[in-house]
């Protein structure tokens, strides 16, 4: 990917680098001439506690929120605990449930409209269940989870860990942490690597009851995260303007001309509540194939019930516009 001479529209980054006051932090931390030392974290649970509204303790900081989901995994479940995942979503909550050997049940989004399977997520609850895991919005679905949906789960799962994943906090806006004072068995993780546009120096965090947050703590290693994207993490923090102005850009007018064109060519998708489209054309390899040949690159997706779609990120209005030329020019005609 990194020599790959057009738009990067597959992972789900930012697709613009963080402003230059980025840059200036880290040329600063270089020049400090600490690089030989181990890392120090100051005040940066602070930073992200005031950011998310809960109290220090119960933030923990990580190498990227999949060390998150790692060590959620490897804190609340044992070999052969059952954990519930509905899919398709994200790769990684699977492999570390195989990792730690965990009995996968797995509710599938529904065909049409790929809404959350709440109902078959309820009935899989059982006593057994350790760890039931809410993507939300889902990836590479786009699916909201209502809170009111995330409250009947947690109540009905009182003796198991109900892990919602936000990666697109900033992008949706739904946040379970309201629910965390009546339901402290609900965890959440979110990542710098989506909206803040730091995703090559692998930083998130958990939130969780402090008591959860001691536990994990005793399998996190106290240096898991690197001073260069402590010093980014907080200077993101503080900027939060420029993250404003990003994410309104994206979700209020690059996203809404995606779909006008998809509506307007016949082309099938999903509402998305994050800073992703799936999209389902009529010759899904065609068209992925057409598309990286002329500079954009999507993400085949080929999971139970979504496959033959392509998810595409979004970027700026400007980046879109010359997605949609490509689009018209190369693949309708």
């Amino acid at each position: 990917r990194s020599e790959y001479d057009g738009m990067l529209l597959d992972f789900n980054e930012r697709t613009q680098p963080p402003n230059r006051k980025a840059s200036q932090v880290l040329e600063k931390f270089v020049k400090g001439k600490k690089l030989q030392a181990y890392p120090e974290y100051f005040d940066l649970e602070e930073k992200i506690a005031k950011y998310a509204g809960v109290s220090p303790e119960q933030v923990l900081v990580t190498n990227g929120s999949n060390q998150g989901i790692d060590i959620i995994f490897q804190t609340f479940t044992e070999k052969g605990d059952k954990v519930i995942i509905p899919g398709p979503s994200f790769t990684m909550f699977e492999q570390r449930a195989q990792v730690a050997g965990n009995k996968i049940i797995r509710p599938l989004y529904k065909k049409s409209g790929l809404s959350f399977p709440l109902e078959g997520v309820l009935d899989s609850i059982d006593e057994q269940v350790k760890l039931l895991v809410v993507c939300n919005p889902n990836n590479p679905t786009g699916t909201a989870v209502s809170l009111q949906d995330i409250e009947r789960i947690a109540r009905k799962a009182k003796k198991a860990i109900v892990y919602v994943d936000e990666a697109y906090f900033e992008f949706s806006k739904i946040t379970a942490i309201p629910l965390l004072k009546k339901y402290p068995n609900i965890i959440i993780t979110r990542t710098f690597s989506k909206a803040f546009g730091l995703a090559s120096l692998r930083i998130g965090y958990v939130i969780a009851a402090k008591e959860y947050v001691a536990e994990m703590l005793k399998v996190r290693g106290p240096y898991d995260v690197n001073m260069a994207a402590y010093y980014l993490a907080s200077a993101a923090l503080q900027d939060k303007r420029a993250l404003k102005k990003y994410v309104e850009e994206v979700m209020e007018k690059a996203k809404p001309l995606v779909e006008k064109f998809f509506t307007e060519n016949n082309i099938l998708f999903e509402p998305s509540a994050a800073n992703f489209i799936l999209f389902r054309p009529a010759n899904a390899q065609r068209v992925w194939t057409l598309l990286a040949e002329n500079g954009v690159l999507a993400r085949p997706q080929n999971k139970k019930n979504i496959r033959g779609t392509l998810r595409l990120t979004i970027g700026t209005v400007k980046q879109m516009k010359k997605f949609l030329k490509i689009y018209q020019t190369k693949i309708i005609r």
